[in-house]
């Protein structure tokens, strides 16, 4: 069960009814918000040319990020690290090993390591995957 505080919570509603959109989870971490869209639901998110989602990062002033939500934990690992190309992930016990080229590792890290932390975050929140290894 995801719990969600009162500013996410105010955020999501704000979003869906922008977008249309329906958000299955959203994570405030300083200036970025992640949201996770429902399978299918990206396009909406996202809008005609980034049209949409671009309006909605000016009006609240912050760094938006959405994903597209998946059944299957690999594919919502794949989904939250993209737009780096993952050559496939291993799911073991309560750890994902992703294998990603080597040229695309940093990106995949994110600078300070924010992308992999989110990634790590929604894994743990989502399938209770307590860590994400990039190899």
């Amino acid at each position: 069960m995801i719990k969600l505080d009162s500013d996410a919570i105010g955020l999501i509603k704000d979003f869906e009814s922008k977008t249309g959109a329906i958000v299955k989870d959203c994570i405030i971490n300083g200036n970025e918000i992640t949201f996770i869209v429902k399978e299918g639901d990206m396009g909406l998110a996202i809008g005609k040319k980034g049209a949409v989602v671009n309006k909605i990062k000016k009006d609240l002033d912050k760094e938006i990020h959405v994903y597209e939500h998946s059944e299957d934990p690999s594919k919502f690992i794949i989904n939250v690290l993209f737009p780096v190309k993952v050559e496939r992930v291993e799911i073991i016990g309560k750890e994902a090993k992703v294998y990603i080229d080597r040229l695309q590792r940093k990106r995949a890290i994110g600078k300070g390591g924010k992308k992999i932390n989110t990634a790590k975050e929604l894994a743990l929140r989502h399938f209770g995957i307590e860590n994400i290894v990039v190899e």
